[in-house]
């Protein structure tokens, strides 16, 4: 079929059909009919008169992956082929036939228990075909019963009652070109029927096709000789036909007789799909029903093919959907249609018969939970159709005295609505309950700058609060926009619902545990600060170290962080957090002894390497403690640095031991 996107195709059977007659042996030539059959028997029996060369299927019944389940699947392939084939005489005849190519692969028969196996009985690696054609429908949105027609037209696969290997191998003629032997890298029933799924789903997707929508000059034959038409291919199920099979019949083939020029494949697929599937159906078929409203189910019944009778999955009594389009099926009676399958396009429905209307559940709303905000864009509906009464353009708080129920679905009903028994609601999705919970830690917080508190539901300015204020704050919510609003002990407690936007405030002067007590080093000269003021403490050196262990967020914005002996005393100073840097922790020397600088050298930072004081070669201090460098070298404390706590060490490799 394709390779490397070029159309390469199987002769179609009934060439191979007419060459046939070189045999001369009438049971040799009545078993190659067999093998080729051109289908008479069913497919003949159909009028071409129909036949569109520009329309063969609908986009939508080749698209209808639902239209058979697995289990229909089966039943069709056993009630097409029961498997009996009991004369396995043609087992020996077939052996001997040498009408194929000596170059291509042999062939063998499958027997069991004095039969042929057919399709329908064939195992595939554990897989049964079922299996497979439903499988790959599934993955690829097509509908099964196309690959079944495929099967029968280009390998008989669905009534022959002795199929070989060799017509499992190339099952759908996909990798098979007119003009060379059948590609072995598509070899495989389950193969072939993929690959032929997913072609077609991808000119359905708008992918390449060399037959694009629009008039194309289409072969009669693969012999150029035989010429051609301009043909109008209107859509994209019959556009992935083309490219699978680029001919069309032409008066001869349509007319039933042989000129030497015949190509029968698409008009097979039509014929096929005609006699067994019954023929071309729009999804237009389907019309709107006068007023989309949600049904019940009455009784324990099926979802049915309309244009078929067959049924097509079970619906239990009781079951509620949303019913919008309908059909007259088979039986001319009306058949609706859910709203899920009509979005889905799925070919399935269920009799009026079978449905009727629905009772909506009421609930009152207790007086303390009726206050509700409503979100902007939100929509009024009646909520037996979900016809739309009216929508709001912005966020407000409302009063809702009643809840409804219908489907699982839960509508709200506006205090108004509720008084008059309307059966019209508020989706639960648009609203929004007013509900706060308790700050993580009730705490003083300061206003930045001047702001105002909101409704966190609509965003509404209410009064305004000024810089610097400081008040305590205890509960939170989320306003419109998933941002944390905070409100005041005062609010709370008379349940006022406004608070102020979390980023509009600071913490005050409380601090806060760090999330893990360690130690920092000094990364520059700084000074201790006295949060909220402009008043600074004394002078810290760079390379100090200390235990820190509280926070505050400083009037700047900036974490200012407290270290663990201020803490214990409470002293109200902090050092920036952006001059202070996490450290190793130093651990005693395995023996603390003098050692001399054995060459010039400097004391370094552990963590930064950075270089400090100059250390000239031959000086003796006593060492204490060390650590390990961020290079891996270990680096060595002296007796005056660790008491004084600073950051400096000297490498181990520059010292050398004092005898």
């Amino acid at each position: 079929m394709i390779v490397e996107q070029k159309v390469v195709r199987r002769r179609d059977r009934r060439i191979w059909y007419v060459t046939g007659g070189i045999f001369v042996a009438i049971f040799l030539f009545t078993f190659l009919t067999h093998l080729f059959k051109s289908k008479t028997e069913e497919v003949d029996a159909v009028n071409v008169a129909n036949f569109d060369p520009g329309y063969i299927i609908s986009d939508y019944q080749m698209s209808n992956y639902n239209s058979m389940s697995e289990s229909e699947i089966q039943r069709f392939l056993k009630s097409k082929n029961s498997c009996n084939d009991t004369n396995i005489n043609k087992y020996t005849m077939g052996e001997k036939v040498s009408y194929f190519s000596e170059s291509m692969p042999p062939r063998t028969w499958h027997v069991s228990n004095g039969h042929f196996v057919c399709l329908a009985d064939e195992d595939f690696n554990g897989e049964s075909a079922a299996h497979i054609i439903y499988r790959a429908a599934q993955d690829y949105h097509i509908n099964p019963q196309a690959l079944i027609v495929l099967l029968e037209k280009e390998q008989s696969l669905i009534t022959d009652t002795f199929p070989h290997s060799g017509q499992f191998r190339s099952a759908t003629g996909y990798g098979c070109p007119d003009t060379a032997a059948c590609s072995s890298k598509y070899y495989g029933f389950k193969n072939q029927v993929r690959n032929a799924a997913a072609l077609f789903r991808t000119v359905l997707n708008g992918g390449w096709t060399n037959y694009p929508l629009g008039n194309n000059y289409v072969q009669y034959n693969p012999s150029a000789s035989c010429g051609g038409s301009i043909v109008n291919i209107r859509n994209l199920a019959t556009s992935a036909l083309y490219r699978y099979t680029p001919y069309q019949p032409n008066a001869a083939t349509l007319g039933g007789w042989n000129d030497g020029c015949n190509a029968y494949g698409n008009l097979n697929f039509y014929k096929l799909f005609e006699n067994w599937f019954g023929g071309i159906v729009d999804d237009e078929s389907y019309s709107d029903v006068t007023t989309p409203r949600y049904m019940e189910v009455n009784k324990d019944t099926h979802y049915i093919n309309p244009y078929t009778g067959q049924e097509d999955g079970s619906v239990e009594k009781g079951k509620i959907f949303k019913f919008s389009t309908k059909i007259i099926d088979k039986d001319d009676e009306w058949c609706i249609r859910t709203a899920e399958d009509t979005k889905n396009n799925r070919n399935r429905c269920i009799k009026r018969t079978d449905l009727g209307e629905v009772t909506i559940s009421f609930e009152n709303i207790p007086e303390s939970e009726q206050e509700k905000a409503i979100k902007s864009g939100a929509i009024k509906v009646n909520i037996r159709t979900g016809e739309k009464i009216a929508s709001y353009d912005k966020a407000m708080i409302k009063r809702f005295l009643k809840k409804a129920t219908l489907n699982s679905n839960i509508y709200y009903v506006l205090e108004n609505d509720a008084n008059n028994n309307s059966e019209i609601g508020i989706l639960a999705k648009y609203i929004i309950e007013i509900t706060y919970e308790e700050a993580v830690t009730p705490r003083y917080m300061r206003v930045k700058e001047d702001t105002n508190y909101i409704i966190p539901q609509t965003m509404e300015d209410r009064e305004q609060v000024k810089k610097d204020t400081v008040l305590l704050f205890t509960t939170k919510t989320k306003d419109t926009n998933g941002d944390w609003c905070i409100r005041t002990q005062n609010d709370t407690d008379n349940n006022n619902n406004v608070c102020i936007e979390r980023n509009s405030l600071d913490e005050a002067d409380k601090y806060l545990p760090v999330l893990s007590p360690r130690k920092m080093q000094v990364v520059k000269d700084t000074y201790y600060l006295v949060p909220y003021t402009e008043n600074n403490g004394e002078l810290v050196k760079k390379n100090k170290i200390m235990d820190f262990d509280t926070k505050l967020v400083n009037s700047d914005g900036n974490w200012c962080i407290r270290t663990e002996i201020d803490t214990k005393n409470d002293v109200n100073r902090c050092i920036e957090r952006s001059s202070l840097a996490d450290v190793e922790t130093y651990t005693p020397a395995s023996v603390p002894r003098r050692m001399r600088i054995a060459r010039d050298t400097y004391y370094i930072n552990p963590q930064t390497l950075e270089k400090n004081d100059y250390v000239k070669k031959g000086t003796v201090f006593y060492f204490t403690t060390k650590v390990e460098a961020n290079n891996g070298e270990w680096c060595i404390r002296t007796y005056e640095e660790t008491n004084s706590d600073y950051n400096l060490c000297i490498y181990r490799k520059d010292l050398e031991e004092v005898l």
